[in-house]
């Protein structure tokens, strides 16, 4: 595909755009302001609520849509809602009872702000994670809930084994996946960074086809293959890698720089 053909890069945040100490690289930057000067949409995609992406999206003095909870929220250019699919109320107080009953720690994203039941290690972890403060409160006490998103927190595969009774017993109701090793995130069935593009898509008045991703997670895969052009970090998932239509660095090493200068020849 041409360079010029690409109208759009969207870029997912934790494992992507940000290094592992979560900073965005001085030439990554200097990316971001030529591809602006050159009218390209920059499309900030993340599990993170729109509270947690804001300081990168001012650092970046990014004026484009942002996808946050993994598609459960897209917001335009001046952080107008375009979508904003919330948990069916039934399905989430069935994912609470369930974590309760299995000690599982679990916490929720209601109406921009995070809230848990009990401040255990995963959450003060999740808090460092993404630098936001949650709290405290009995998930009782919301009626009704109007979860954007539920979260179990802790080890890989305790959770991963979760996954197939929640898929059988929800179906497409539920959309169910990872975003970190430690992550497993419940969102309305419609949502995934993929249906999320099409929106964006929708509002900036173009196709996915125009659109370049970049993605290293599970959450991911549906944004690289609904785009134009699906990029891979060196550092992503094996399943990650088997769908991106090209693989390039680590966060580590400035990857997203990497591929861009080279594409656009900057």
């Amino acid at each position: 595909m041409k360079k010029n053909s690409i109208k759009a890069v969207a870029f997912d945040m934790d494992g992507t755009l940000l290094t592992d100490s979560k900073e965005i690289s001085t030439r990554t930057r200097s990316c971001f302001e030529a591809l602006e000067k050159r009218g390209i949409s920059l499309i900030l995609s993340t599990g993170r609520s729109y509270e947690a992406l804001e300081p990168y999206k001012k650092e970046l003095n990014l004026n484009h849509p942002v996808i946050c909870y993994n598609g459960a929220g897209v917001l335009g250019n001046d952080g107008e809602s375009i979508q904003n699919h919330l948990l069916d109320d039934d399905i989430s107080r069935y994912l609470i009872d369930f974590a309760r009953k299995d000690g599982v720690h679990i916490q929720i994203y209601r109406e921009g702000k995070l809230y848990f039941e009990e401040r255990t290690p995963e959450a003060e972890f999740y808090e460092n994670h993404v630098n936001l403060v949650g709290n405290l409160v009995n998930f009782d006490n919301f009626t009704p809930l109007k979860f954007t998103k539920i979260m179990y927190l802790g080890d890989h595969g305790y959770l991963e084994g979760f996954v197939p009774g929640f898929i059988e017993k929800f179906g497409k109701k539920l959309s169910v996946m990872f975003s970190n090793p430690m992550f497993l995130e419940f969102m309305d069935g419609k949502v995934s960074k993929g249906n999320a593009l099409y929106e964006v898509a929708d509002y900036l008045g173009i196709g996915t086809s125009n659109i370049m991703a970049f993605g290293d997670g599970e959450n991911d895969i549906s944004m690289i293959q609904t785009a134009g052009i699906g990029v891979a970090m060196e550092n992503a998932a094996r399943d990650v890698k088997a769908v991106a239509n090209i693989i390039t660095l680590s966060n580590n090493d400035d990857g997203v720089a990497e591929f861009l200068e080279e594409f656009f020849e900057l």
